[in-house]
């Protein structure tokens, strides 16, 4: 869901991964309460969405600090980026997210996860993508920014 570059490394200097407890409880319920073939397309088509932020920065040779998931989403923290990188790193989630569409024939509850993720996700709030995309465009645009907006 979103990318939070200039974070810090752990004190070890290995990069952080976690899942809160709490997604794992609601994991967990869904899995009881809901088809569990719907629960795993949902959990396939936010990783394939995850993937798609995860390749950009690869490309972009950029270490990855951290990443959590919880019930509000998933935060990759990076090396700092320029706006022009954090808005093609913020495109690619929904990007791929869109990909899966185009297999939608093999994989159909995936694709429609995926599409609603995808969706939501382009919203223009913040920290969503579509939040980061806009707050990036107005970045690379205006070069100093909007004074009093962070």
């Amino acid at each position: 869901m979103g990318l939070r570059s200039g974070a810090r490394r752990s004190s070890s200097g290995k990069s952080e991964w976690s899942v809160s407890g709490r997604a794992l409880v609601f994991c967990g319920a869904m899995l009881l309460l809901a088809d569990a073939r719907w629960v795993l397309a949902a959990a396939a088509a936010a990783a394939v969405h995850e993937l798609g932020h995860l390749a950009v920065l690869w490309m972009y040779g950029r270490r990855i600090l951290g990443f959590r998931a919880d019930l509000g989403g998933a935060v990759i923290r990076t090396e700092p980026l320029s706006a022009r990188q954090e808005l093609f790193c913020a495109l690619a989630g929904p990007a791929a997210g869109l990909m899966t569409v185009l297999f939608a024939r093999w994989v159909p509850r995936m694709a429609l996860c995926a599409l609603i993720q995808t969706g939501c996700n382009l919203l223009p709030i913040y920290p969503l993508d579509g939040g980061r995309v806009c707050r990036n465009i107005r970045n690379i645009c205006c070069k100093d920014g909007p004074k009093g907006v962070q």
